[in-house]
């Protein structure tokens, strides 16, 4: 199993390299800062029940889990919010409107958990001097949706068997079993959920969306970050006794995706020239996620 595993690692980092190579050139940073306002999250995972994504000594009854599954939401939106908002600030070359200050004016462009729209957005952005308002939206949390945790398994089992096959020489009596184990141990992995030798499979997927306020305005970027596996040194900020409950794998999974996405985010945004429909050009950029998007 350690092996299984230690494939399936190999595996992703093998997968993450060629998405990596698709990324292009990073432009300069730029100069001045950009500002940049940290809008509202959105929770659209598919969760129903709150035992899903928290973990409770005694799993509440119906009527308790129905007033807890919003707060527990409303905390995860916050958080991504926050966690967006602290990572951009890291970054050289943006000025990041700090998270109080944004969500003071956010209570009064549009009801809590509810996207803005384009109107709204050029508001937020008016109000805040900001170049770019960024959004979220999570579309995974705890578990991952059919559409994509089927297409990601096909993707990850063709890795693994060019592994297997190269390094085997294409025996069949290693490659078979190989595919036999992927169908017993993949799905659990990809669906989410399952903690197999301490590895915790916590699976987030972060949406990220970038709205140009200057010059012209509109949507120039969007893209998205996938975690599967929650990273023991992401988890080492928790005390020991915490580590295994649900909803702290899923944060420290939820913070891993934040950095992630915003490291790319962060070095691949610029404003963008108007075009002749004065709309600003899209800065294109590679992701695999995104492209599934038209399976929802």
């Amino acid at each position: 199993m350690r092996k299984r595993l230690a494939l399936f690692v190999l595996s992703s980092i093998l997968i993450a390299g060629l998405l990596s190579a698709c990324a292009g050139i990073r432009p300069s940073r730029p100069n001045p800062p950009l500002k940049i306002v940290v809008g509202p999250v959105i929770f659209d995972a598919p969760v129903t029940k709150s035992k899903q994504i928290h973990s409770f000594e005694n799993n509440p009854d119906s009527e308790q889990d129905h007033a807890l599954l919003p707060i527990l939401i409303d905390d995860i939106r916050l958080k991504a919010q926050r966690d967006l908002t602290e990572q951009f600030a890291r970054h050289e070359g943006l000025a990041v409107v700090p998270f109080p200050e944004a969500r003071r004016l956010l209570a009064d462009l549009a009801p809590a958990g509810m996207p803005l729209s384009d109107e709204q957005a050029l508001a937020l952005a008016y109000q805040t001097g900001a170049d770019y308002v960024i959004t979220g939206l999570i579309h995974d949390y705890g578990a991952v949706r059919w559409q994509y945790w089927t297409t990601g398994l096909a993707v990850h089992a063709t890795a693994e068997l060019l592994i297997v096959g190269f390094a085997s020489g294409w025996n069949p009596a290693i490659v078979a079993p190989a595919l036999l184990i992927d169908l017993a141990t993949d799905v659990p992995i990809w669906y989410g959920g399952a903690e197999i030798l301490g590895w915790a499979f916590r699976p987030v997927r972060l949406h990220l969306d970038a709205f140009q306020a200057t010059n012209c305005s509109g949507q120039v970027w969007p893209h998205d970050e996938a975690k599967i596996l929650v990273p023991g040194k992401t988890l080492e900020q928790y005390p020991v006794e915490q580590r295994k409950l649900k909803h702290v794998q899923l944060e420290a999974n939820l913070s891993y995706a934040t950095e992630a996405i915003v490291e790319q985010a962060a070095e691949t945004i610029r404003l963008q020239p108007c075009q002749a429909d004065g709309a600003p050009a899209e800065i294109r950029s590679f992701s695999l996620l995104s492209l599934l998007d038209f399976l929802l």
